[in-house]
């Protein structure tokens, strides 16, 4: 699988294009902003998105889907539902943003669920704490954390919905995964392995 990650919008999130196991079928997870380029980087690529991932709901990890549902044919959304809230819109700093429940065609998920993409095995883990429902989604060659673990770091829980105590049992359950060492691709910053992560990470440390 190959992954380019894409750093877009005011918080510089990441977004990645995966092609999956055959030529020129992918998806993309958490395209957070700026729909031109990334429509510009999969055309020229000429990857066609197959499902967009979302690893939680937060704003600034979702703005691109509507642009990319209108090029690609109001492709499917996956989104845990405890991030899909019941009002369609968000408030920051004065300003309206669109959230989960105003795209089309969302497909919820759960902790476990397994899901083919692009002929791509893509496993769902639920890691509550940034937000209810945040997860990771894990594949043979990477896994994708959003915001709840960066390079030596993890995500906020101080926002509306987060939660500390949970985000320890994440960060545990994170650790007690049966991989040695894979790729870690996180919602901000650079990427990362596991490996690195447990002999460096303090939080991930004390969560074992």
């Amino acid at each position: 699988m190959q992954i380019i990650r894409v750093p877009v919008g005011a918080f510089i999130t990441n977004c990645y294009i995966a092609e999956g196991q055959e030529p020129g079928r992918g998806f993309l997870v958490d395209p957070a902003d700026n729909p031109k380029k990334l429509i510009s980087i999969l055309e020229e690529k000429q990857i066609c998105p197959e499902a967009i991932l979302l690893t939680h709901g937060h704003y600034d990890h979702i703005l691109a889907v509507p642009k990319l549902q209108e090029r690609w044919k109001e492709i499917p959304v996956y989104c845990n539902a405890k991030d899909i809230p019941e009002s369609l819109t968000e408030y920051d700093m004065g300003q309206q943003f669109p959230t989960v429940r105003a795209f089309k065609n969302v497909k919820t998920i759960e902790d476990g669920q397994e899901l083919v993409i692009a002929g791509t095995e893509i496993t769902v883990m639920e890691t509550p704490g940034h937000t209810p429902g945040s997860v990771l989604f894990l594949t043979k060659d990477a896994i994708f954390t959003g915001d709840t673990i960066f390079q030596g770091s993890i995500g906020r829980t101080d926002f509306e919905g987060g939660n500390e105590r949970q985000m320890m049992q994440s960060l545990r359950k994170i650790n007690h995964l049966a991989i040695e060492d894979i790729t870690l691709c996180p919602g901000h910053g650079d990427t990362t392995t596991l490996k690195w992560e447990r002999a460096h990470n303090s939080y991930l440390k004390m969560c074992r």
